[in-house]
């Protein structure tokens, strides 16, 4: 029987491990987007919500499906070329290119021009986020990360530390950071005489402390992509109305290198890998009204999105083996393989929308996300209590505003400028919370802050043809954070954007 179990775990072990290994900075890579879609809309900085006319405002206010008149066809590339720096260091760079928007818009006009004038149907794909980049980081801090976890691994037998990996893995009262700690020599068990309790002496407390040289390398990959199938019309040029509903297609991957080097030359790094992909659904429901000819007040709904997510991470580290006179050795992780649910947060936004005749429009939005509300939940559909608690007390409800303004000194030219601001996800003082028996030895995390972007474009159209660029400014700050505790790192990610739209009506 017992040799049944062994072979039965070991089959486990090499399928990969099953845990939960995800927490709420994961999650709220799904509570927000960024500007993206078609070059007219980004250019506007996104305001287009109560204009509509765009296959990209269906993503924001579905309603705007309702405006069309004729049926339109687009298609939408970008460039990205991001630099991010990282407590002032040079910047890395990250270059890439993607699909930006496809989409197809038909349209039923009533003839009578009463009524319900038109009914228009809608298949489009937008990218809602682009979550690419690489940083980078080397300087001098107080404290070391075998601190930490040396305080997470306090008041654990030594005798867990041994080289079978499936008692290590099944102990629920043991994280892999713990082991790899122990294995690299990064921790050393001592007994309280106080009480007879095991806690672990952190090799930087070993060594007398002292400055730690910290070197950082991290890198962000993945996409956030909408796919929507949309109905909206009009009545009597007053009311337009639309609703959507989505299929939304999310991939995250995490890479960390971290090492630290000590005041008597000794040194480790440990690599950390962190990937999560799942599709999820939502529904979205929007109105524009139109009380003058120069006045649009739009409004729009968007239910969470409910998604299945599959998620993978695994961790190794190098070190110097005093038992194999000091030559370098190395200790990995085996692959967690996980599944879970994940509820991203309900949104709504209002627009206003002022048109300005035959030359142009200015746009106003503000957008409402209710980020606190994100829920993780297990295999099993059971609520993640612990991890969703923490998340109440790290995240914040976020708000978005974005203005812009389209020109049109003649009827086939468009000049456009636009500029968006969005309030920090993450509360202040927000710390991560960590699983006690999950493989992800990665420990670090960031607080995102504040968001803005300046945007700007020019688009041409002759009879039914339509070509238009977009430039689009981001910026991102954050605190970075190597471990809970550690000193904060300043996070600024700049990314730039163009895009390039063809659309043609019919």
């Amino acid at each position: 029987m017992n040799k049944l179990l062994l072979a039965s775990t070991l089959l486990a072990l090499s399928l990969g491990v099953s845990a939960q290994n995800q927490n709420f900075y994961d999650a709220a890579v799904a509570a927000n987007s960024e500007l993206n879609g078609t070059a007219r809309f980004v250019s506007v900085g996104g305001a287009m919500g109560a204009l509509g006319g765009d296959a990209s405002t269906v993503s924001y206010n579905p309603a705007g499906i309702g405006v069309y008149r004729s049926s339109e066809l687009t298609l939408s590339g970008n460039i990205h070329w991001t630099n991010t720096s990282m407590g002032g260091d040079a910047p890395s760079n990250y270059i890439s290119a993607n699909l930006a928007n496809i989409a197809y818009i038909g349209t039923w006009l009533n003839p009578k021009e009463k009524g319900l004038i038109t009914l228009n149907f809608g298949i489009t794909y937008n990218r809602i986020k682009n979550m690419a980049r690489e940083g980078r980081y080397s300087g001098i801090q107080q404290g070391s990360a075998t601190e930490f976890i040396a305080q997470m691994t306090n008041g654990t037998d030594p005798n867990y530390f041994s080289d079978d990996l499936v008692d290590q893995f099944y102990n629920t009262d043991l994280a892999w950071r713990s082991i790899l700690g122990y294995q690299a020599y990064l921790i050393d068990p001592i007994t309280n005489p106080l009480n007879n309790e095991t806690v672990y002496l952190p090799y930087y407390t070993k060594i007398g402390k002292g400055n730690v040289r910290t070197n950082l390398q991290f890198s962000e990959y993945g996409a956030h992509d909408e796919y929507g199938i949309s109905i909206g019309g009009n009545v009597e040029n007053i009311f337009y109305w639309g609703m959507s509903f989505n299929c939304d297609y999310l991939y995250y991957n995490k890479r960390v290198g971290q090492q630290e080097i000590f005041n008597d030359g000794n040194a480790y790094t440990m690599h950390t890998n962190y990937a999560m992909e799942g599709c999820g659904f939502a529904y979205k429901l929007g109105f524009i009204v139109r009380p003058v000819n120069w006045l649009r007040i739009g409004a729009a709904f968007h239910t969470p999105t409910w998604y299945y997510m599959e998620d993978w991470a695994s961790a190794s580290v190098s070190f110097k083996n005093p038992s194999k006179d000091n030559q370098t050795d190395y200790k990995d992780t085996p692959v967690s393989e996980g599944q879970f649910y994940l509820e991203s947060p309900l949104s709504a936004m209002g627009s206003l929308g002022f048109v300005l005749g035959k030359f142009g429009f200015i746009g106003i939005d503000y957008q409402y996300t209710n980020s606190q509300n994100i829920i993780l939940k297990d295999s099993h559909k059971t609520p993640q209590d612990i991890m969703n608690m923490a998340s109440n007390g790290a995240i914040a409800d976020t708000h978005a505003f974005r203005i812009g303004a389209e020109f049109k000194p003649v009827d086939a030219l468009a000049l456009r400028i636009g500029g968006g601001y969005t309030m920090p996800i993450a509360k202040e003082g927000a710390t991560r919370h960590y699983y006690n028996n999950d493989v992800r030895c990665d420990m670090d995390y960031y607080n995102s802050k504040e968001s803005y972007n300046v945007t700007a474009g020019i688009g041409y159209r002759i009879d039914r043809h339509a070509v238009d660029l977009a430039y689009v400014w981001q910026v991102n700050h954050a605190d970075f954070y190597a471990y809970q505790g550690a000193d904060p790192i300043g996070l600024r990610s700049v990314r730039n954007q163009l895009v390039l739209t063809y659309g043609i009506r019919f």
